[in-house]
């Protein structure tokens, strides 16, 4: 069930705001919501799907904090956080977990009555005894080895116990699969344009899901809309399989043993050779499957997604916008 809090959604504050997933919400912002305003908070300016306002500088500084309070929000959308890989854990914890108390901290003090997280669909970890679908219950497990994932558990703790004692604010987490789509550049887009084989773990076949930015925005503009509270997973009904993957590519999908993988991920990744940025720990979600349901999208919000799975990673590899849409149903 959801409950309604917050009133209006005029007034939305973003931060990462030149980021994908923030430039995708901005964008379908403008197109439901022609009259809300928004404030993006972010390091660097967005190129494109420029928000109203914008607070460039560390969510951290006090001078945010208080352009936030200024801004007096109806919502906070929180989606900064360190996607590339790094090698400083320091700055890492600090980006990511720091940046998420003062974010929570800021959501109270400028009197929002909605709190938006992006979490990952990474936080159930790539485990041997995971469900056939993983659900909003299913018991969060990121692998360890993992910064992304490992960070994106600690910040759901954060966030779960930030709701239970602020239950006037509607608290929600969005799960997202691998984010793509025409346009996307980040480690891992680079890595699945870039390999010239597709290699599978022990011989397996794992599948995979892929979610397009614009489906992403519109299911975190519909949760907003709603005033829903707790986690949700986005991610369309289909999987890819790591065959399938190497077919769409146009590469062979080579049988490797897990451990060679592993061994072979810490060296490239400790050596810094060239091609290949992904940290070691990102291997193990090769393995096996952490596929997920988001009926609970569906049946609470009435959401359908337009892009399959296939569609989502088939317009990545066109860079064709169009090229491999596909609608489901």
């Amino acid at each position: 069930m959801t409950e309604a809090a917050g009133g209006a959604l005029t007034r939305i504050a973003i931060t990462g705001s030149a980021g994908l997933y923030g430039r995708a919400l901005i964008r379908e912002i403008r197109r439901t919501l022609p009259t809300a305003r928004v404030l993006g908070v972010d390091r660097r300016a967005a190129v494109g799907d420029a928000p109203d306002d914008t607070v460039l500088g560390d969510i951290c500084d006090p001078e945010t904090t208080a352009a936030i309070e200024t801004f007096r929000p109806d919502t906070v959308v929180h989606l900064a956080y360190a996607v590339q890989p790094g090698r400083d854990a320091g700055r890492l914890q600090a980006d990511n977990l720091d940046g998420t108390r003062c974010m929570l901290a800021a959501t109270v003090s400028s009197g929002a009555g909605r709190l938006l997280v992006a979490s990952s669909a990474t936080v159930y970890g790539a485990w041997p005894d995971n469900p056939p679908r993983c659900v909003e219950t299913t018991p969060l497990r990121p692998l360890p080895g993992y910064y992304y994932s490992a960070h994106k558990g600690v910040v759901e703790e954060m966030v779960q116990g930030f709701a239970a004692a602020h239950p006037e604010i509607a608290v929600s987490v969005t799960r997202p699969a691998i984010i793509c789509g025409q346009g996307v550049r980040n480690f891992l887009s680079d890595y699945f344009l870039g390999i010239p084989v597709v290699l599978l773990p022990d011989g397996r076949n794992t599948p995979l899901q892929f979610v397009h930015h614009e489906d992403v925005a519109r299911a975190t503009l519909a949760i907003l809309l709603r005033s829903a509270r707790g986690p949700f997973n986005i991610a369309p009904p289909d999987a890819v399989t790591q065959r399938q993957i190497a077919s769409m590519l146009g590469v062979p999908a080579v049988p490797m043993p897990f451990a060679v993988m592993a061994v072979i991920g810490r060296v490239w990744w400790a050596l810094r050779l060239p091609w290949l940025a992904m940290p070691p720990g990102l291997v193990g979600y090769s393995r096996h499957s952490w596929v997920m349901s988001s009926d609970r999208l569906g049946q609470e919000l009435g959401f359908e997604f337009e892009y399959s799975s296939a569609a989502a990673l088939g317009e990545l590899i066109a860079g064709d916008e169009g090229r491999h849409r596909s609608r489901i149903g």
